[in-house]
């Protein structure tokens, strides 16, 4: 005959005196008697043992009252059953077992180093001090499961390790053994860490199952969220744990609400800019949890607390992405890392996606400027002004940020000998006009020009890759310029072209207003912002002359345009606009009053900002190097499955980018496997960069390489890999329903951390297996039955004689 040693609580169980026992074994005690008759036999005579005394004493005389006799009777009845007792002959014999094994597993998968916001532990202060104790402060996931076994000096393995044998496993992408992480449970249990990027929990489940094939198993503990991300869940399995009689006890870990969680990613910054260019940081941000709250985006240069720029946004929806877009101009030459960082108003389960970084080169390249005019007129005047002081800061006057040239046709030899940035004539031959980054091409007689000149100058922009900017004038150009090499150059036809009647130079002037293509344009950006660049452009001050263009060529775009009056075509009057033509960029003013923007309260700073921003912008192919063609690059290196795969395509000469805006295409080869071709089109604003996406392969490793337009040598390529989807970031929710579903169908008990008391108390004892018998002791005999039979019949007879009944 067995009995249960006992309920599994915060202390440990005393345990009955033995020899030394080794690890994995237990005592188990058994009871035996003597007594010949049988139970039932024994159980009648004390019935009517009972049925005769409480007869005698009712008609026995005395002065006592019915509850004085029936604490007699009570004390005569167990006289009697003390001696039944020792009449059974009972003896105990001691038991040395093998015993029941007791599973731990703990879910090791990279879920589990996810930190929750109200996962329980502030209602458990006793596991919260358990945590700092162990100097698990980070009270992530996993830490929260070490502190559930390890506190108070791991007192909870220590009364297993009384009861069961007990087994720790690893569950996570395969089921492992915690042997060799240390010598004692409590330091395999220290020295697990999450990493595994599956988690095959049901597998796990089965794998035990399969390895205690044969073995007695009391239960398996599990500590988890319950995230199965490749094959059956816990849930699918309990019902086999069930039929092999091995309960789960299963300790649900993690928030089952709606995770907060902010994601920051698809980072895109231009890798080359030049000091005090607005650089743009265009990224993703996408969140859960924090539907209409507000999160702070900021910019900071790694290694620095400084704030470069920042942004509040309010957190729409917990599905859809926005765009946002930080800018910075840098004032320092070097190479620097910088960081888009998101800031949450609530804890964030997941800090690591909360930020993207991305080197940035910052340069400060000397750029070479022509520029053309026949009279000193006011747009004249403040262009030279402004770029015959573009030095550098902290340099000598020979090392200019801007190296200008100017050509004044109707200069005299005296004062072309006396300014140093002017030459007498225009360059003669190509290789010198060349020379030139930049050439600015106002109000220029076109007699006092070569028709080699004009050629040269055409073939500046397309063949060259050149930046031009062509200035119209009342006096020649564009009117004059019929049927000349600069024709092409133009944004529209010149006979459509119209000059300004007197009155309307008089009577009406006009602020110039941003178009939906300048508001993208970066060389428009004259604020941080763009709410602050439109408050800019419509507090400058008005102009007057402007040349209609009532009807622009295809592919031309209007960057600045009229407020109000309309173009034949579509939209509003052009006031500058920009075309790409052959390798290089023409923009085109219609009107030679910029000058006018000087006015401005800011005391010229946007004019100076629009023309400097604008001269950088045409030199860029200057800017991006020429050891190479061109180069093509992916946002990141690996994706997972169901992500956009970002793919650009930047010419660093821009006269070999084609002049069509999707002229350019990418075929992506997966390793032993398709290929699939897309078209990238061309960035607003930018001649020689391309870029589109794909989403949707396979998990697998890409090599994507330029198809068009063919280059030179091997084509620029770059690879990548898609990664297959992993759950352990994307699901962070613990998965309750499958475990109490597992708990329940296992017969077992589903726990959190509120009720984790609950578990102590629940767990079955288990089947031990004998080794070896100790002889058995007899307990009929025992002092301390002698001494109760001995009290009884004192306490009796004292009654007795107090009551009269002697």
């Amino acid at each position: 005959m067995n009995i249960d040693r006992g309920i599994f609580t915060d202390r440990p169980v005393a345990l009955l005196p033995c020899l030394p026992l080794a690890a994995g074994e237990g005592m188990e005690p058994s009871y035996q008697h003597s007594w010949f008759l049988p139970p039932s036999l024994t159980v009648l005579f004390l019935v009517v043992s009972l049925i005769v005394i409480v007869f005698l004493y009712w008609r026995e005389r005395g002065g006592s009252g019915t509850a004085y006799r029936s604490l007699l009777i009570g004390l005569r009845m167990s006289l009697i059953g003390l001696v039944v007792l020792m009449l059974y002959g009972w003896m105990q014999q001691r038991h040395v077992t093998d015993l029941a094994d007791m599973i731990i597993l703990i879910d090791d998968s990279d879920s589990m180093a996810l930190k929750d916001q109200a996962d329980g532990i502030g209602t458990n202060p006793q596991l919260a001090d358990s945590l700092q104790q162990l100097d698990l402060n980070d009270a992530d996931r996993l830490s929260v499961a070490k502190g559930i076994l390890l506190r108070n000096n791991a007192q909870l393995l220590n009364d297993l390790e009384q009861r069961y044998h007990v087994k720790i496993f690893r569950m996570g992408g395969s089921l492992r053994s915690t042997d060799g992480l240390g010598d004692t449970l409590a330091k395999q249990v220290r020295e697990i860490k999450a990493g595994e990027d599956s988690s095959r929990l049901g597998e796990a489940i089965r794998d035990v199952l399969n390895l205690q094939r044969g073995r007695p198993t009391a239960a398996m503990i599990v500590l988890t969220d319950g995230i199965t991300t490749a094959g059956p869940s816990i849930g699918d399995v309990s019902r086999t744990s069930r039929r092999k009689g091995i309960p789960l006890h299963i300790v649900g870990i993690g928030n089952e609400q709606s995770l907060r969680d902010v994601r920051v990613s698809d980072l895109l910054v231009e890798r080359v800019v030049f000091v005090d260019d607005l650089v743009h940081f265009d990224f993703k941000l996408s969140a859960t949890g924090f539907d209409g709250e507000k999160v702070v985006v900021r910019l900071q240069q790694q290694g620095s607390s400084r704030i470069l720029a920042k942004q509040t946004l309010r957190i729409k929806g917990d599905v859809q992405s926005q765009t946002v877009r930080l800018s910075y101009r840098p004032q320092q030459v070097g190479e620097f890392e910088f960081v888009v960082v998101a800031d949450t108003p609530a804890p964030d389960i997941d800090l690591t996606n909360n930020r993207k970084s991305q080197e940035v080169r910052v340069t400060d390249e000397t750029i070479r400027v022509l520029l053309v005019q026949e009279t000193p007129n006011y747009e004249f005047r403040a262009l030279k002004n402004l770029l015959s002081r573009g030095l550098k800061r902290n340099r000598t006057v020979a090392d200019k940020a801007i190296e200008l040239t100017t050509i004044l046709q109707e200069a005299d030899l005296q004062y072309v000998e006396s300014d140093a940035t002017s030459e007498a004539n225009f360059p003669v031959n190509r290789e010198e006009l060349y020379e030139y980054d930049v050439v600015l091409f106002g109000d220029v007689n076109p007699k006092l020009l070569s028709d080699s000149a004009l050629q040269n100058l055409a073939d500046y922009v397309t063949q060259r890759g050149g930046g031009l900017v062509l200035m119209a004038g009342p006096r020649h150009f564009p009117r004059a310029y019929r049927k000349t090499p600069l024709e092409k150059l133009l944004p529209a036809d010149i006979d459509s072209m119209r000059l300004p009647q007197h009155e309307e130079l008089l009577d009406q002037s006009f602020p110039v207003k941003l178009s939906r293509m300048g508001l993208m344009s970066p060389h428009l950006q004259l604020a941080e912002s763009p709410a602050e660049n439109v408050k800019t452009w419509n507090r400058l001050p008005e102009i007057r002359w402007l040349m209609t263009v009532p009807r622009s060529r295809n592919g031309v775009r209007v960057l600045l345009e009229h407020p109000t009056r309309q173009a034949e075509g579509a939209g509003n009057l052009p006031v500058v606009s920009l075309q790409f033509i052959g390798a290089g960029k023409v923009i085109f003013h219609a009107t030679d009053e910029t000058w006018r923007w000087l006015g401005d309260p800011s005391g010229g700073q946007v004019f100076d900002r629009y023309w400097l921003q604008t001269i950088r912008y045409l030199s860029r192919s200057k800017l991006l190097g020429k050891s190479r063609e061109a180069e093509l690059s992916s946002s990141r290196e690996e994706y997972r499955q169901g992500e956009s795969i970002q793919l650009r395509v930047r010419f660093f000469n821009d006269r070999l980018a084609p002049p069509h805006d999707d002229g350019v295409s990418v075929v992506i080869d997966r390793e032993q496997g398709s290929r699939r071709k897309i078209v990238l089109r061309r960035e607003t604003g930018a001649r020689g960069i391309f870029a589109g996406s794909i989403s949707q392969l396979p998990a697998g490793k890409y090599r994507a390489w330029l198809a068009t337009p063919t280059l030179e040598g091997e084509p620029p390529a770059t690879n990548f890999r898609v990664l297959q989807p992993n759950q352990e970031t994307t699901r962070k929710q613990m998965d309750a329903a499958d475990l109490r579903a597992a708990a329940k169908g296992s017969r077992g008990g589903f726990y959190t951390l509120s009720t984790i008391a609950k578990l102590f108390r629940g767990l079955p004892a288990g089947r031990q297996v004998r080794i070896q018998s100790q002889p058995p002791e007899p307990l009929w005999n025992s002092s301390l039955l002698v001494c109760a039979f001995l009290i009884v019949v004192v306490g009796e007879w004292l009654l007795r004689k107090r009551a009269g009944m002697l």
